[in-house]
């Protein structure tokens, strides 16, 4: 079988993202049976191990979130939207029709705006909530959040500040890729990616997730970076030493490799 990206993961590359950033501080999750038909698909099988760094305890990755929220106006603009001083709207946005649709409409020039590099916005109501991009964890909490405006009047929430406005948390024992050659991406080879087996069982396949929590259940919003792929010992997406996987034995991956075609 071929290796199977989620549509979270094809979207963030299509939007600029990387394989290597898409799963930095991630973990490697080993599976008995057979490899889902689509990785958005819910996990099958029994987990046998998770790889981390040097088998340690992975700590997820807490994504800051920031919030503008417009409060009042029926004519206007928003003028400028900052974080930590940088614009990200790129642009003026008028007001159009409510609130609601204007903070959609702002919602829509941030994504859109190519000197974003580090937030994705989303809408609810007239509540506009800015997510740091995977792998920033606690370095935006604090950023100051703030909007100028004609007419329009709103309320910022900093990033990481409570409430709806998440604090940032690093990943803690993730996995890490190292330098792409040749169109092909290593890991990274200072670092030891192993587990100890929580089960045992016959390796089938395996799934590649990205820093942030992700349960494992199917994913109709497109939301999770995960790489799938075969195991066996030859001639597979990653091939192990053996696919017997005893309880409580340490397994180690001594080679990853993901190689984007050249045609």
């Amino acid at each position: 079988m071929a290796l199977r990206l989620s549509s979270g993961l094809r979207n963030f590359l299509n939007e600029g993202g990387s394989l290597k950033h898409a799963f930095a501080g991630g973990k490697l999750l080993l599976y008995s049976g057979a490899q889902p038909t689509l990785a958005n698909d819910a996990v099958q099988g029994t987990l046998l191990c998770t790889y981390t760094a040097s088998s340690g305890a992975h700590t997820v990755e807490v994504s800051a979130k920031g919030t503008l929220t417009l409060d009042t106006g029926a004519s206007g603009s928003v003028d400028t939207f900052t974080v930590n001083s940088i614009e990200i709207m790129g642009s003026s946005t008028a007001f159009d029709t409510s609130l609601t649709q204007t903070a959609a409409n702002i919602v829509t020039k941030v994504n859109d705006n190519p000197k974003n590099k580090l937030f994705k916005a989303s809408s609810s109501g007239a509540v506009i909530t800015l997510t740091a991009k995977p792998g920033l964890g606690t370095l935006p909490n604090g950023w100051v959040v703030a909007a100028t405006y004609t007419t329009i009047t709103g309320t910022a929430a900093n990033m990481g500040s409570g409430g709806a406005a998440v604090a940032g948390v690093n990943q803690v024992n993730g996995l890490l890729f190292g330098d792409s050659a040749a169109g092909a991406l290593v890991k990274l080879p200072t670092q030891t990616w192993s587990g100890v087996a929580g089960a045992s069982g016959t390796a089938g396949w395996f799934r590649l997730v990205g820093s942030v929590v992700d349960a494992g259940s199917a994913d109709s919003s497109e939301v999770f970076h995960r790489l799938d792929g075969n195991v066996a010992t030859s001639g597979a997406n990653l091939n192990l030493s053996s696919t017997t996987i005893t309880s409580a034995a340490t397994q180690t991956i001594s080679t990853f490799t993901i190689t984007e075609p050249a045609a």
